[in-house]
């Protein structure tokens, strides 16, 4: 008899064990998060239709909005480790050979494990330490940091059964977390010993450099070296970190990201964002190149209900590069195209990444919103008239006659109640209605409406389905922003920010060469790094310097997110890409290849909005005048 053949039937009963286990946390944890967020736009709603219709509102409303999202994030997070979602760069990790990723995948998980721990004990910690009553609710005030260890013990089932699920390493998981234990038990203060006479800051970068390249997914990255700089200048107690963490993932502005994130998600899901594709083909479907056209246009008008790149790159890919095939266009020039119309949402508001940067600057929303309207306007008409030629090149030709004034009316008419949305959060916002959060909301029960009783898209299932994968998306984004803020907090109580706001007028005091410089900066970080991550560790620093230096913070912060948008066309990291790569099952080499033309164009539009400041705050000064 074979030596393994005894074990063959042990084994697999482990691996369905462990898939059983490991299925029905999905299924509880994806109920929990979808009733979670569900409750989360219920109560939001319900304050602003009370606030709006009767002149009250609701007594700690805002209270359990934001403890529902701190709920949300923290069953997200064990959630992502079956399926490696947390945002990770994988640049050297996919360079080396399968050995040598093993052993890095061996230290990364390691460093979760480890980071895990701290979260888990600290938070334990905190809460003995956080007293008294939330009045409003009339709960404990460590109430909301109750999810805490149940997601990290979560966490160890996730990383400790994956490797059975999977079927391969089955024990790694397990060793991996025991000696994680090991080290945190016994040689914690061995470890503190280790670091103190490092400089905090510096302990923190290299920390976070190495786990990043590694691998590690960011959050826990910076979390980790957020730790490590603690045991270095003892300057942030590990009951602060987690503090820092769940406060600064759940302000009240960034209760707007799940919405917005979600409202995009029902649109998908609903069909909407077809009405506007079809709005798009009637208006420039008969120029050169028409499918390709209609799909920047249709990324331009996406752009402004939803704010979320990364869901058009996907809905852009799935229903518009089929049809672009099947018309002559190459697969990788239709990618491209849809990666590159992509970067629009992030651009045009209502968009997330402006909104995250208005948090982390705290700049207005609002401002930072109409900044944003002329910028994208100018990178989408680059793009189409780049298109334009290509297609003369190529041969690409106008895919329809041209629409008469009836069938543009009729597509304008048959889109009008998704474009209204638009002009609902925008003004909304502008004028002083509405905050973004609520703006939000409106956006998600506006879409759910349109969806269930206009155009009867969905089904109890694929609605369910939809919200889950919102709830998701909104807990990994909102676990990097909490992970952000202690890296922010040692960043800035080193004064690293204004250390750098010193010295750049020591090497230029001329503004022209310190925005060049900041282009070249967020352009490699951009290339690197996720957008969110980028606009969490970039900003702090390099905001105090522009504005000392006599440049609109507006202004910048568009200048931020275009170029960090521009990152997300190129590799190693280019997750614009990567995403209709994996949709269309193209291969990403030949996308970036496609997406050089873009990328020049790109850039052009780039230094015009660098240096015509007017292009982004041009329409915000001309609205006060009025």
């Amino acid at each position: 008899m074979h030596p393994d053949a005894t074990d063959a039937p042990s084994a697999d009963g482990l691996q369905r064990a462990a898939r059983l286990i490991l299925n029905v946390l999905d299924t509880v944890l994806g109920i929990v998060l979808t009733t979670a967020l569900t409750a989360l736009v219920l109560v939001i709603f319900a304050n602003v239709v009370a606030r709006y219709g009767f002149g009250a509102s609701y007594i700690g409303a805002l209270d359990l909005a934001r403890w529902l999202f701190i709920t949300v994030i923290l069953l997200g997070i064990p959630m992502a480790h079956r399926n490696y979602a947390h945002v990770a760069v994988s640049l050297l990790v996919d360079s080396l050979p399968e050995k040598a990723r093993h052993v890095l995948q061996v230290v990364t998980n390691f460093i979760i494990a480890y980071t895990t721990l701290m979260l888990m004990f600290a938070g334990a910690d905190l809460m003995r330490m956080i007293g008294g009553m939330n009045v409003s609710l009339g709960l404990p005030q460590w109430t909301p940091y109750l999810g805490l260890p149940i997601s990290c013990a979560l966490t160890f089932v996730y990383l400790a059964l994956r490797g059975f699920d999977e079927g391969k390493r089955r024990w790694e998981g397990v060793i991996v977390i025991a000696a994680a234990a090991v080290i945190y038990g016994l040689f914690q203060e061995d470890v503190f010993r280790v670091f103190h006479s490092f400089n905090p800051v510096w302990a923190m970068g290299v920390t976070f450099a190495i786990a990043l390249a590694i691998g590690t997914p960011v959050s826990f990255a910076m979390l980790f070296a957020a730790f490590i700089a603690n045991f270095a200048g003892d300057m942030l107690p590990a009951p602060a970190v987690v503090q820092n963490v769940v406060n600064g993932s759940s302000k009240f502005l960034m209760l707007a990201i799940p919405f917005f994130i979600l409202a995009g998600a029902l649109m998908n899901a609903g069909g909407l964002t077809s009405r506007l594709m079809d709005f798009a083909y009637a208006l420039v479907g008969h120029f050169r190149g028409g499918m390709a056209q209609v799909n920047i246009l249709s990324s331009a008008l996406y752009a402004g209900v939803s704010g979320s790149s990364y869901s058009d790159a996907a809905m852009g890919t799935k229903l518009l590069v089929p049809q672009m095939v099947k018309r002559g266009y190459s697969a990788p020039f239709s990618c491209a195209v849809t990666a590159a119309g992509a970067t629009l949402p992030n651009i045009i508001p209502p968009s997330i990444a402006l909104l995250l940067l208005a948090a982390t600057g705290n700049l207005s929303v609002g401002q930072l919103w109409l900044a944003g309207l002329m910028p994208g306007a100018l990178m989408a008409v680059m793009m189409m008239s780049l298109i334009y030629f290509i297609s003369i090149k190529r041969g690409y030709a106008a895919d329809t006659e041209r629409a008469g004034l009836r069938q543009k009316m009729g597509a304008f008419v048959y889109s009008l109640p998704v474009l209204s949305l638009a002009f609902v959060i925008i003004g909304g916002i502008r004028f002083g209605i509405v905050t973004p959060t609520e703006a939000g909301v409106l956006a998600v029960v506006f879409s759910f409406l349109l969806g269930t009783f206009v155009y009867r898209s969905w089904t109890g299932r694929s609605l369910y389905q939809t919200v889950r994968v919102a709830a998701q998306e909104a807990a990994l984004i909102g676990f990097l922003i909490g992970a952000a803020s202690p890296f922010a907090f040692v960043l800035i109580a080193e004064q690293v920010p204004q250390s750098i706001a010193d010295s750049l007028p020591g090497i230029t005091d001329n503004k022209i060469l310190l925005l060049l410089m900041a282009n070249v900066i967020l352009l490699i970080f951009g290339m690197l790094l996720d957008t969110g991550a980028s606009i969490l560790v970039l900003t702090p620093l390099l905001m105090p310097a522009m504005v000392s230096a006599g440049v609109d913070p507006i202004h910048f912060g568009v200048v931020i997110v275009v170029n960090l948008m521009i990152g997300g066309l190129t590799p190693p990291v280019g997750m614009l890409a990567f995403i209709t790569s994996s949709v269309s099952r193209t291969p990403v080499h030949q996308i970036f290849r496609a997406l050089l033309p873009f990328l020049a164009v790109l850039t052009v539009a780039l230094m015009l909005i660098t240096y015509i400041p007017w292009i982004s705050i041009g329409i915000g000064h001309l609205l006060e005048k009025l």
